[in-house]
């Protein structure tokens, strides 16, 4: 289930919410203060004492649509499970994620490009350490001859990139497939349900 970010008043709600639509649709140079000030049924100088710029609003929106996000994968990978399970619920709970979430690889790749710094700061205090037990897991599985003779850590960028690549290409591959957005929900959704096994197989040994 999505979890909503907490908003200090009911005009950020709508500010928030009107903001990630437009950014999702039109990225941050298409979207328009005015557009956003419109949908959010405010005029644009409450808008802008909220938010003096595009760019101000865009950081907020980047921030509360991924920053509680994170930390639920990493949960997810650290619980006490064994590999099979937690590889197969992490699949599916970062598919259900982005399901619920379709801005945040607009916001990833936008920072990617824009703001690296920025995005490795967040993603370190995010993320940092947090994810060696895992990796620990991984190599012991190798080491018993139970996981792919790889290293723990392709094996666990291998299955983060089959995992995230259709969501951030999204629009070459609706060209590609030649699908309209209709097609492509079915799609993913069809992902979502064949691709842990596949992850599973790739990765673990039976």
């Amino acid at each position: 289930m999505e979890e909503k970010p907490d908003y200090q008043s009911e005009t950020e709600r709508k500010i928030f919410e009107a903001a990630r639509s437009e950014f999702f649709r039109k990225g941050l140079e298409g979207a328009r203060m005015q557009e956003i000030a419109d949908k959010a049924r405010i005029n644009k100088s409450m808008l802008h004492y909220y938010y003096k710029s595009k760019d101000v609003l865009f950081q907020k929106v980047y921030q509360l649509s991924i920053i509680k996000v994170i930390p639920q994968l990493i949960e997810l990978l650290n619980e006490d499970y064994s590999l099979e399970p937690k590889i197969r619920r992490f699949v599916l709970r970062y598919i259900e994620i982005i399901q619920d979430n379709p801005e945040i690889p607009l916001f990833i790749v936008h920072e990617l490009n824009k703001n690296p710094n920025r995005l490795k700061k967040f993603i370190a205090g995010q993320v940092g350490k947090k994810i060696q037990p895992f990796l620990e897991q991984l190599e012991q599985a190798r080491k018993e001859g139970k996981a792919a003779d790889m290293p723990a850590d392709q094996l666990f960028v291998n299955m983060v990139s089959v995992t995230v690549f259709p969501f951030i290409g999204r629009p070459i591959f609706q060209m590609i497939l030649e699908y309209d957005d209709r097609e492509y929900e079915k799609f993913i959704e069809e992902r979502r349900m064949l691709l842990p096994e596949y992850v599973v197989q790739t990765i673990l040994k039976k």
